[in-house]
């Protein structure tokens, strides 16, 4: 909450509800993700709450979205729709996680998606082609029986495949888990706390399609792989802003799932 300041008049004026947090300096825990308190009655002047004993303050009218509980809404989400085929089920989750994420942007919880400086976003774009490039490099061929595994659910690949991987790597994920993780969640909570529970969701969006029952080793390196991009993002995010986080997304992305893809035609 911010600190009461002087009005105009020389009164101390109210806090303002749902200020966004100082993220100037990474914090060891969170504050509340809106401060529902009412600004006090004028005759209030003060601002301490002179109501009975045992009874509440009055409560803001509108409050931000709690993203713990969107997150674990949208983990039960993904198991419960683990029948369903393959892409279908990326529609329905991504469109969910999109919805809480946009949700809490439009409840006013402090997420912006403007940048200043033009030197924010090649930063996002030059780590996403540092980072991606690196994995690519390494495991390429791993990278397209992935990326086939998890898309072509046993269909043959083709243009209208690779069309929509194109469009889940650029926008689709990326909106929804940028709005999500790095806009909301990130609001309050710690980089490595966003960067685990972001893994762990892609973990349990994506390893149901990967068949790793007899390649555990690869399962683990994957799982890494994702934790590390998802520290990365979080990482981005915090020093660059939420676009820079967004473009680092869509290169890496890009580069692990969409561009092995293309090199095996």
């Amino acid at each position: 909450m911010s600190e009461p300041h002087d009005g105009p008049e020389g009164e101390s004026s109210p806090p303002r509800p749902m200020t966004p947090l100082d993220r100037r300096h990474l914090r060891a825990g969170h504050l509340p993700q809106a401060t529902p308190i009412q600004p006090p009655e004028p005759d209030d002047a003060d601002g301490d709450w002179s109501g009975e004993p045992g009874e509440e303050p009055p409560r803001a009218s509108r409050q931000d979205l709690d993203p713990v509980l969107g997150y674990i809404l949208a983990m039960a989400l993904s198991v419960g729709l683990t029948p369903l085929h393959a892409n279908l089920r990326y529609v329905l989750l991504w469109a969910f996680l999109a919805a809480m994420g946009g949700i809490a942007f439009v409840l006013g919880s402090g997420i912006s998606l403007k940048t200043k400086d033009p030197g924010d976003l090649m930063w996002g774009v030059g780590l996403g082609v540092f980072t991606g490039g690196a994995l690519l490099l390494v495991g390429s061929d791993t990278l397209a029986v992935a990326s086939g595994r998890l898309f072509d659910a046993g269909q043959t690949s083709s243009a209208i495949l690779d069309t929509w991987v194109f469009q889940a790597m650029v926008f689709v994920m990326p909106i929804a888990e940028t709005l999500f993780f790095r806009g909301a969640m990130q609001r309050v909570h710690t980089i490595p706390i966003v960067a685990l529970l972001a893994s762990l969701w892609s973990i349990l969006m994506f390893f149901p399609n990967l068949e790793l029952g007899n390649t555990p080793v690869v399962g683990v390196v994957i799982g890494v792989a994702l934790v590390l991009l998802n520290f990365l993002y979080s990482y981005v995010h915090f020093r660059h802003g939420l676009a820079s986080s967004f473009f680092c997304q869509v290169t890496a992305g890009t580069l692990l799932l969409l561009v092995p893809r293309v090199l095996t035609l």
